[in-house]
């Protein structure tokens, strides 16, 4: 064996071991994040509630301004579960499965009954769906947060689809909204970037839908036409 090929065997033995040290330590900084964040926030949340209780029964024209303390414990708390998932998803990605899409938007849509109701929304979906291969609760997080984010900004019709493509299929969701302004679309997927004004909440939900959807060799983005605005996803072919 010559000098240049044991050079190359150290330099790949190095690197499959700095890669295997770079995801362990992305694993526990995942854990550690989650169950380090979530204990402080839990306190916090305690002491609203009976802050709350305590207005409710004191003072109740007051009650109103815990509100922000309510909203902000909620966003952290989907920030770290976000963070978390992604970084638990990089490290360890599950196997795939095949399931039928219908079943996963069917469970979606039930989980979000509430919040459709409360937007007084219209949300339409197709009778039939393909079988695909994917991991199912990554799938099931990429339709929450796309209904979720059309709820949020869009128009009250919304509407779900797909399409058979040459390698795969195609799955999107449109609204009735006036879509996404052009200086903001190549934002869409980028960590911390928002579709609402710049004094809003900041969340992760696009990029961590990116980031799923990648591991499971498929695309997403967005896109406006004559049906209005769009966002969609693929999966290769079973």
């Amino acid at each position: 064996m010559s000098l240049n090929t044991d050079k190359t065997t150290s330099e790949h033995d190095r690197l499959l071991r700095e890669n295997a040290r770079l995801r362990g330590d992305l694993l526990t900084i995942a854990s550690r994040i989650s169950h380090d964040l979530r204990t402080p926030l839990g306190s916090i949340l305690n002491s609203g509630e009976l802050l709350r209780e305590v207005l409710h029964e004191k003072e109740p024209s007051s009650v109103a301004l815990t509100d922000p303390l309510f909203n902000s414990v909620e966003e952290l708390q989907r920030l770290i579960k976000n963070i978390s998932f992604v970084a638990k998803a990089s490290v360890r990605p599950p196997s795939k499965n095949q399931f039928n899409m219908g079943e996963i938007v069917d469970e979606v849509r039930q989980e979000l009954e509430a919040r459709i109701l409360k937007k007084q929304a219209c949300v339409k979906s197709p009778q039939t769906w393909p079988q695909v291969e994917g991991v199912p609760g990554w799938i099931a997080y990429t339709w929450w947060n796309f209904i979720v984010n059309a709820l949020q900004h869009g128009g009250p019709q919304i509407h779900l689809g797909w399409l058979a493509e040459k390698n795969g299929h195609r799955f999107w969701i449109n609204d009735n909204g006036p879509g996404v302004p052009v200086q903001w679309r190549a934002k869409l997927f980028q960590p911390f970037d928002s579709l609402s004004q710049a004094d809003s909440t900041r969340g992760l939900g696009l990029s961590v839908v990116q980031r799923l959807v990648e591991l499971q060799d498929g695309q997403c983005g967005y896109e406006l036409n004559l049906s209005g605005p769009r966002f969609f996803f693929t999966l290769p072919a079973k």
